[in-house]
């Protein structure tokens, strides 16, 4: 299946919305997307817009949200790294779709935004999203307790990322 992936747009709201709501039930306990117009557009105009944040939705041909990318935090400088973050649509979640995607996201993060380096920070529990990263070439750089607050409970997170070079082969 040909996946596409491009930057997120204020016209993406509405099926944005259809697949975060969709998907709640793979999403609540890892991760907490917009899920009505109040929550896309802060998300949209805060983060999704500055020069420190990229988002990125990726699609079918038919136009399907298969997922959502973000690239965060952006450092540029002697850095040149950032987090990043993904969910998928509950739709297209186990088909190797994100994979598929993931692909496409690391060449824009090296090559577009010409970053060094790109780590995502992902529960122990989320075998699926650790499974992702490392099946694309991610290395486990180590362990972080306590590291993100979510659904208002500090979590633990393992840290896995990936160079520019490692990514070149």
């Amino acid at each position: 299946m040909q996946i596409n992936i491009r930057e997120l747009t204020y016209e993406d709201e509405a099926d944005f919305l259809k697949m975060t709501n969709q998907s709640q039930a793979l999403h609540h306990i890892w991760v907490k997307p917009p899920l009505n117009h109040e929550e896309f557009n802060e998300f949209y105009i805060r983060v999704s817009q500055t020069s420190t944040h990229k988002s990125y939705i990726t699609f079918t041909q038919d136009n399907d949200i298969v997922g959502v990318f973000n690239i965060s935090e952006i450092v540029r400088g002697c850095f040149q790294s950032a987090y990043l973050g993904f969910y998928a649509s509950s739709l297209f979640a186990g088909k190797g779709l994100m994979s598929k995607s993931l692909k496409q996201l690391i060449h824009k993060a090296f090559v577009e935004l010409q970053l060094h380096r790109i780590e995502a920070n992902i529960q122990p529990e989320n075998k699926k999203s650790i499974d992702l990263v490392k099946n694309n070439g991610f290395r486990k750089e180590g362990f972080s307790p306590r590291y993100l607050k979510i659904n208002n409970q500090w979590c633990d997170h393992e840290r896995w990322a990936m160079t520019v070079e490692e990514w070149m082969g």
